[in-house]
């Protein structure tokens, strides 16, 4: 199947994909989850680092206003 035609295809009831149309489509699905898994993990990921830094800022404040006094 070229390439042309696996772009084109269109999975309808009224025809089944080949093997190699259902294992190009398999390919495609798993890259899109992997996008918007390593997505999901970096925007995690920056909430956890401002969460720390907004903590540790805070905590800081209260530390030295209580050394200060």
């Amino acid at each position: 199947m070229s390439v042309t035609e696996m772009n084109n295809y269109r999975l309808t009831s009224m025809e089944e994909p080949g093997d190699e149309r259902l294992a190009q489509i398999m390919r495609e699905v798993a890259e899109e989850a992997r996008k918007t898994n390593s997505e999901a993990k970096a925007r995690i990921n920056a909430g956890i680092i401002k969460a720390i830094s907004e903590s540790r800022n805070k905590w800081s404040e209260k530390i030295n206003r209580l050394r200060n006094g």
